[in-house]
């Protein structure tokens, strides 16, 4: 019994640590997480709740140690905003960068300060994008578009993208593990992202801490087909070293309050 309570114990303290780093965790995944079953994550939660460690909302886990009292929501917004601002940075004069439709990666786009920048998306949002450098095209693949989000796909946006090698590549994702690398939650967006990549110089994927360790249906690429990844300061030292392990050697981890500016109350 002894053994029993302190195995328990150590993971409700491990749930609550994930949560506290992410910000928030939706209750299924923090089920998958741990190998336990959605009734004993939410005894878990229950538990953790009553200390005041976390609290709980519509299926979703949040930490309420949150730096500055930034609820998790606002705080992932900023972790993919200073994560786009960073694989910006990188984009140098006369480029020719892929975008897929995440929308950390979309956020590229409009911080690019590099002119000569030819940035190639299959996503409808590309069309209506501002940017901030009048030196920057902004090219759309085309092809059949899915709703709500306007995602291009099909032979026609593949054909397009055959046609172009770009000198970067980025991407985001639905999840990214040691074991089944990049994923996608549909398949359409699956085959452009591996084509994306297949036709790049550099790949980078862009994951914000909530992504990591998490898999979604379908796969497009290894984590050790990656150049870089970039993510935020709340992923946990754990996933960070399966990512390794599994040949993503180089990350970068970006401080949201460095790079765009300080936590708000």
């Amino acid at each position: 019994m002894g053994q029993s309570r302190a195995f328990v114990e150590r993971r409700r303290a491990s749930m609550e640590e994930l949560i506290r780093s992410r910000g928030q965790v939706q209750v299924s995944d923090l089920a998958d997480h741990f190998g336990v079953s959605p009734l004993t994550a939410r005894r878990d939660l229950d538990y953790l709740e009553s200390k005041g460690l976390v609290s709980r909302r519509y299926g979703v886990a949040m930490s309420r140690d949150d730096a500055g009292g930034l609820s998790g929501t606002n705080r992932i917004e900023r972790a993919k905003s200073a994560i786009a601002q960073r694989a910006a940075e990188l984009v140098e004069d006369g480029e020719q960068v892929f975008v897929n439709t995440s929308t950390t990666a979309l956020d590229v786009i409009g911080k690019i300060a590099s002119r000569d920048v030819s940035v190639i998306t299959n996503s409808v949002s590309g069309l209506t994008m501002a940017t901030p450098s009048p030196g920057i095209t902004v090219l759309v693949t085309g092809g059949e578009v899915r709703m709500p989000r306007g995602v291009l796909s099909g032979e026609f946006a593949l054909n397009n993208i055959r046609s172009v090698t770009a000198t970067k590549c980025y991407v985001g994702c639905a999840g990214v593990t040691a074991e089944a690398g990049a994923t996608s939650n549909t398949l359409q967006e699956a085959i452009v992202n591996s084509q994306m990549l297949q036709h790049s110089t550099y790949k980078v994927i862009l994951a914000d801490s909530t992504k990591l360790s998490k898999q979604a249906g379908f796969a497009y690429a290894r984590a050790d087909e990656f150049d870089l990844l970039i993510t935020d300061k709340w992923a946990t030292p754990t996933d960070l070293a399966e990512l390794r392990d599994a040949g993503l050697s180089n990350i970068e981890v970006v401080d949201p309050d460095e790079l765009v500016g300080p936590l708000l109350p």
